[in-house]
């Protein structure tokens, strides 16, 4: 279908991913399958019946870019807002912490669980821990983070308990994303807190 389908992929981040090794083999990708990437973009709104969507540019204005006349947008300078026609539209929705979390005492400012991201003890009081989506951990919320961060915090509780003090094990910030590129295809993009894509130690190829 590719001769008959249009990909726009518009994102409020600057790049496609946050690992630079990752993103230059997604970029690829982009490349190969034409898709139109417009980074600093955020949608704002959403008309459903009309399968119309209203992106707003929250970066440079260097960046800015104007609607075609086939309905996809292009880089040329003009509104901070742009609506699209679409056919499909696809969207992760903005994450946020249980209510009972977010208005309780154990959060940082921005509404997580405020927690120390290596040992995932909370930092004002020292005999709760948390971990995965409720946790401010500046890592992507995934189920392979979690998988990592678990016997962390067991290994933290049962020390605590037994020693009064915390476990020398500590979590550098483990997650894996699994990133489809196309049939039997993928990019297994594994990385830590740094941005360091983690499989460089025993690979130098990222497979798309």
């Amino acid at each position: 279908m590719s001769d008959r389908t249009k990909v726009t992929f518009a994102t409020p981040g600057s790049v496609i991913f946050g690992v630079k090794p990752i993103a230059d083999s997604l970029m690829k990708v982009v490349q190969r399958y034409n898709i139109d990437f417009k980074p600093f973009y955020a949608p704002i709104k959403i008309d459903g019946a009309n399968k119309r969507v209203t992106f707003k540019h929250i970066g440079p204005k260097e960046n800015l870019c104007v609607v075609n006349d086939d309905g996809t947008p292009d880089i040329s300078g003009a509104p901070d807002e742009i609506t699209m026609n679409y056919d499909m539209l696809h969207l992760a929705p903005p994450q946020a912490a249980p209510k009972f979390i977010r208005e309780s005492e154990l959060v940082n400012a921005a509404g997580w669980l405020d927690v120390n991201i290596n040992t995932l003890q909370h930092v004002k009081y020292p005999n709760i821990f948390g971990l995965g989506d409720v946790a401010a951990l500046p890592t992507a919320k995934t189920g392979a983070a979690i998988r990592k961060q678990v016997p962390v915090l067991i290994a933290n509780i049962l020390h605590l308990i037994k020693n009064n003090t915390l476990d020398k094990k500590i979590y550098e910030g483990y997650s894996s994303c699994p990133l489809v590129t196309g049939y039997g295809k993928m990019i297994l993009a594994e990385f830590n807190y740094k941005n360091e894509f983690t499989l460089i130690q025993n690979s130098n190829k990222c497979w798309f």
